[in-house]
């Protein structure tokens, strides 16, 4: 949710509210979707612009949990789930500023646009890492508060909510990724080494602090253990270890600040009545408002600052202030704890649980006796009209007319979430389970449907678009008990940098079709997305060929690239090199290294050493693409093939240089179709999903990174043969791997055939014969084939196959041969 101007106060008085902490042998309940988008920060090194490295990504986020784990730290994770009605304005704001990005983002932007599956790539590698973890319905910092009191631990989040709730926060931004393990002798002797971690168990230490000279033995010390560096906040450091301020006025505080609830143009003439002295012109804004309430809230209990507060609204808006207050404050106070349960917790006392809303209005129906704050009151009731003071000076300086909500809007919402409402077990149980994106609460409880845009190409109808026809799928199976028809959709305008709503309307189930909910692996059903294909029938009976785990991705891949016209055969080859390298080559690499100097650095020696004495193999062909010909295949690639094929590989992982450039443009048409691929995914993951995973789920990391494929496109694009250039330059040391993507790509042009009919897109076309007169009027080239550049003799057969070679590929070769 978020306290607007709080994280900035408390960062620019760190000293004071922060305090030196060693995370190591404890619980940790984590703000899961923050530290999903604080990782992708840590791993993102200017890459948002390509759409997702999700690999890479997935792989930090192991290494994070594997860091926990050596600390000896169990975390308990908890995901946000939907949106909350009273959030619509903000959601709206924000995706705003999402499309601001889109239209003007660059290659190497420092700007961040977040990958739609980064969050079930986050889930993925927390299944991969076994960590326990929750989704909640809606916004999780009030579970996660909750979690965290309950077992007693800290909580992991870079959210200023947790400044407010009774927690141990630790802010994520002050933990450090590097383990440090202490080593203590005596209650005078320790020592203290950083764990430089390289792989898998293999540890370098460096001692960084000793009380004397010399390392500790290892048989004098008394214990020992791995920790974290980081800092910890508690609300005794905001409110003062003898409580000046109560700790139930910390709701109202928050409120006061305004978050996503409660916006602060309705509290302006409550700014401007305050009368809290004067406060330093040095300090922010933002924090002298924050210095000012907290000054105000100090002379008061929660009924009169209530009170005070709303003489001080219109009383149009009284109405709604007060719900929103009164959610603010069950927000902050709630002990109910459905994770609790579900992590396999067991309450100790049958005790029933305060509800924070009716502990707000038992507040509020208490007589009120502090003398000091009645007559704060009186006297601020008196001069509600005075200005001058400066926190009123600094909320005029923020605030705009631009501020003032509608009636309609406020009185809409309410941040009170509707707990009456009746969730389906069936849903609830996948739900909670993570085994659906988020948006399908949505969709179930609101009837609604957020489309964030992807980097895309704002000039074209949204990426989503392609997918309406799953869309309207996906609400029919989650509505066929309630009989609802019909749901919002906010997404993008076409062409201009502004969001529009959009109505679906009559959805309905299709009539012949009986969909049971409890019933799992209903792929009848997941055949029903595409019974308008002409090859349906076949499509489903073939996709048992391939490996599990690609069936999915493949029906994908075959929606993809029939629904879109400007699918090329160029954009699957990219799509199959990036599976192929990811699910087959890496699993043979001693080191996964994307940096190109780094790889060539560390493997030189090799490298050359087998360019002297390799010898390709060539495997036998495959005509039909079977499970057994895959892993045959996948078996026959060995290290040294894989090495050398990742020579080739590794340079297309890193931003090519002329994207380096001060004004370089993305190639916004490329960038656009793999959206597209991205939508389909997600939405018939979900699919999937909701029918009890007929299906191995797509698991995105092992078949896509952005960058890669985006490269491989705009290298393959320029070759008039690509398929032999991928013979002969991508996998000229693997005859295997080869093998593998001509039999996946024969598999997909079976069901896509239109794909063969797309003409190759070359950068140039020149003209032979003014090509020829540029040649006589220049001394003649030597050009090199890239095909068998540096080959070694046994590479070749005999000099007839030598001259009778010719490289499509290479403008030249057909007059090498001539020369011949």
């Amino acid at each position: 949710m978020g306290v607007r101007g709080l994280t900035t106060y408390i960062a620019a008085n760190a000293q004071r509210f922060l305090h030196p902490y060693e995370l190591h042998d404890t619980d940790l309940v984590i703000d899961g979707d923050n530290l999903c988008i604080q990782l992708y920060l840590h791993s993102m090194q200017g890459m948002s612009a390509f759409g997702g490295n999700y690999d890479h990504y997935f792989r930090t986020v192991v290494e994070f949990f594997a860091v926990l784990r050596i600390c000896n730290i169990q975390p308990w994770v908890l995901l946000d789930g939907g949106y909350e009605q009273c959030k619509l304005k903000t959601v709206r704001s924000r995706m705003l500023g999402r499309i601001q990005i889109v239209k003007h983002e660059r290659p190497r932007s420092s700007k961040m646009v977040i990958p739609l599956l980064l969050r079930e790539v986050f889930i993925d590698a927390m299944r991969a890492a076994k960590v326990s973890f929750m989704r909640c319905l809606f916004e999780a910092d009030n579970e996660v508060a909750i979690l965290a009191r309950k077992l007693d631990c800290p909580v992991l989040s870079y959210d200023s909510d947790f400044y407010i709730h009774n927690v141990k926060y630790i802010p994520y931004v002050t933990l450090s990724h590097r383990i440090y393990r202490k080593v203590i002798e005596n209650d005078e002797k320790y020592e203290i080494q950083w764990i430089r971690r390289l792989r898998g168990k293999n540890a370098k230490k460096r001692v960084l602090a000793s009380t004397e000279e010399g390392p500790i033995e290892a048989a004098k010390a008394q214990y020992s253990y791995s920790y974290l560096d980081c800092s910890m906040y508690t609300i005794e450091n905001l409110i003062g270890v003898e409580q000046e301020l109560k700790s139930e006025m910390l709701p109202l505080f928050a409120a006061l600040l305004g978050n996503d609830y409660i916006s602060r143009s309705i509290l302006r003439k409550f700014y401007a009545s305050m009368k809290v002295g004067k406060v330093s012109r040095k300090v922010a804004v933002h924090q002298r408002r924050i210095v000012a309430i907290l000054k105000w809230l100090k002379h008061h209990t929660v009924k009169s600052a209530t009170t005070t507060i709303l003489n001080q609204v219109q009383e149009k808006h009284r109405g709604a202030l007060m719900r929103q207050l009164e959610g603010a404050m069950y927000g902050y106070n709630c002990e109910e704890c459905i994770s609790y349960e579900y992590f396999g917790f067991v309450e100790e006392s049958n005790e029933k649980v305060e509800n924070g809303a009716d502990k707000f209005l038992e507040y509020l129906a208490e007589k009120d006796d502090e003398e000091s704050a009645t007559k704060e009151l009186e006297d601020l009731n008196d001069e509600a009209t005075e200005e001058g003071d400066s926190e009123s000076e600094a909320a005029e300086e923020e605030l705009s007319e631009d501020d003032e909500p509608s009636e309609k809007e406020n009185d809409d919402d309410s941040s009170v979430v509707d707990r009456s409402f009746n969730w389906e077990p069936w849903l609830l149980k996948i739900y909670h389970a993570a085994l659906t994106p988020r948006f399908v609460v949505d969709l179930y409880h609101s009837n609604l449907y957020i489309n964030y845009p992807q980097m895309e190409n704002i000039n074209q109808p949204d990426s989503n678009e392609l997918c309406y026809d799953l869309l309207r799928y996906i609400f029919a199976l989650l509505k066929i008990s309630q009989k609802a028809s019909s749901f919002r959709y906010l997404t993008r305008c076409e062409r201009v940098a502004q969001f529009r709503w959009l109505k679906f309307e009559n959805v309905k189930f299709p009539e012949d079709v009986n969909f049971n909910p409890n019933k799992p692996k209903n792929l009848p059903l997941l055949k029903v997305a595409f019974r308008d294909f002409v090859n349906c029938n076949d499509l489903f009976i073939e996709v048992t060929s391939l490996p599990n785990n690609m069936q999915l991705y493949f029906l994908s891949l075959v929606y993809w690239a029939t629904k879109e016209k400007a699918v090329t055969a160029i954009h699957l080859h990219a799509l199959i090199i990036s599976l192929i390298q990811l699910q087959v080559l890496d699993k043979r690499l001693p080191n996964k290294s994307r940096d190109v100097t780094l790889f060539q650095k560390n493997q030189k020696v090799f490298l050359e050493s087998q360019r002297q004495s390799f010898k390709k193999t060539n495997p036998p062909s495959v005509d039909q693409p079977s499970k057994t010909q895959f892993k045959m295949l996948s078996g026959l690639i060995t290290k040294p093939e894989a090495i050398l094929t990742y020579e080739y590989m590794v340079p297309h992982f890193s931003i090519n240089d002329r994207h380096l450039r001060k004004h370089a443009e993305l190639d916004r048409p490329t960038v656009h179709v793999f959206a597209q691929l991205q939508a389909v995914v997600l939405n018939l993951f979900t699919l999937n999903a909701l029918l009890g995973a007929p299906l191995e789920p797509i698991r995105i990391h092992e078949h896509y990174n952005g960058l890669f494929v985006h490269n491989l496109f705009q290298t393959l694009r320029l070759r008039k043969d690509p398929l032999e250039y991928i013979k002969g330059t991508v996998y000229r040391y693997s005859g295997a791997s080869f093998e593998i993507h001509r039999m996946l790509y024969g598999w997909l042009v079976k069901f896509v055939p239109q794909l063969e009919d797309h003409l190759p897109m070359v950068a140039i076309q020149q003209n032979p014969k003014r090509s020829l007169q540029r040649k006589k009027k220049q001394p003649k080239q030597v050009v090199v084939n890239d095909c068998l550049e540096d080959a070694e003799p046994d590479d070749v057969k005999n000099d007839d196959e030598q001259v009778k070679y010719n490289d499509v590929n290479n403008l030249f070769s057909q007059l090498l041969l001539n020369d011949q």
